[in-house]
């Protein structure tokens, strides 16, 4: 007598190669959507960097507090994965919140302003987490990142 069809232990074989497929790619998505959800708090921080910029260009010094660059208060600086930007001396410190992961909730990322050392007059660009400073500039504000380095977008890393 002929029969077709699978076994039950060709069955559990295949569900068991299945569950460590899964396994094997599930710390991989979840470190893929964590630095999906640091990567909304740089894009809001990106529209506010302007603001920056523009005090600087007319003051020749970076705003101390959101109020002083013109800015709403931290806590109505916020987005899905944000809960409030603050600005301290030029830098901003972003806390992350809301619908954020829970490994995230609550840390900081830290954007800051880099200027050529000894020219401030010449234009000046941005850093983020515990990217390095490029020789021949100077980072300005505090770096408070409180976020794991493999959490990071590849832009923010050492």
């Amino acid at each position: 007598m002929n029969s077709r069809g699978f076994t039950l232990i060709e069955l559990m074989i295949v569900v068991a190669i299945i569950g460590i497929l899964a396994a094997v790619a599930l710390p991989s998505y979840q470190t893929y959507t964590t630095r999906a959800q640091v990567s909304e708090s740089l894009v809001i921080v990106g529209e506010l960097k302007n603001t920056v910029a523009e005090y600087y260009k007319h003051t020749g010094k970076f705003p101390l507090t959101n109020k002083d660059a013109g800015m709403p208060e931290p806590k109505y600086l916020l987005g899905n994965y944000v809960k409030e930007i603050r600005v301290e001396n030029g830098a901003f410190h972003i806390r992350l919140g809301n619908k954020v992961n829970a490994m995230l909730d609550g840390k900081i990322l830290t954007v800051r302003p880099i200027v050529v050392t000894g020219s401030p007059a010449s234009p000046f660009s941005w850093v983020c987490g515990h990217s390095s400073i490029p020789e021949g500039m100077e980072a300005v504000g505090k770096n408070r990142t409180e976020l794991d380095p493999a959490l990071l977008p590849g832009s923010c890393r050492i």
